[in-house]
């Protein structure tokens, strides 16, 4: 057998970036090497986003939007999403886990669990287009403000996907993968 042959048509990530790192960095610069750490469980599990400086620039132009409503109203939403989901290895449950942690207050972290809560149904597996993610996404948002301003205003926005998702967990609920 031709191993050489064999090894040429390996076309994945393979990692030289992550070792490259790893060759760089102190023993007690903790941090770092958590954050390797993690990149590399990321690699491993084939779900280490591609992500660009483009990107990067793209979520921190939402920095002047400060309310969910906004957020609705505000052109560069729907183009920051679609280009988070454009990313490798970033569908919309990661891509709003990504806009949650950088805009708490904005952002919900839509999941299966939050989902069904919601909409007393299971989240659209099957949906795959971008245009068709963002909008269930936008329309996400809008659902979830209007289910804290009626149901909990008493809880910050920020904690609304944490709501819906306990009480889903708590009817006794399964995670599908």
């Amino acid at each position: 057998m031709d191993y050489q042959e064999v090894l040429s048509r390996f076309t994945y990530d393979d990692g030289t970036d992550i070792q490259n790192r790893v060759s760089a960095v102190e023993a007690r610069d903790y941090r770092e090497n958590r954050d390797i750490i993690n990149e590399i469980v990321l690699w491993k599990m084939n779900r280490r986003p591609q992500v660009t400086e483009e990107l990067i620039d793209a979520i921190f132009s939402l920095k002047e939007i400060k309310t969910p409503l906004q957020v609705l109203m505000d052109e560069k939403t729907e183009r920051v999403v679609e280009k988070l989901l454009q990313t490798k290895g970033m569908q919309l449950p990661m891509a709003s886990t990504v806009l949650h942690f950088y805009y708490p207050e904005i952002f919900p972290i839509i999941d299966q669990r939050a989902y069904r809560e919601l909409y007393a149904m299971d989240y659209p597996k099957t949906m795959t287009k971008i245009p068709m993610l963002t909008e269930l996404y936008l329309k996400y948002i809008k659902d979830c403000w209007e289910y804290q301003q009626e149901k909990c205003p008493e809880i910050a926005f920020s904690q609304i996907d944490k709501v819906l998702y306990q009480l889903d967990k708590e009817k006794g609920n399964k995670v599908i993968y």
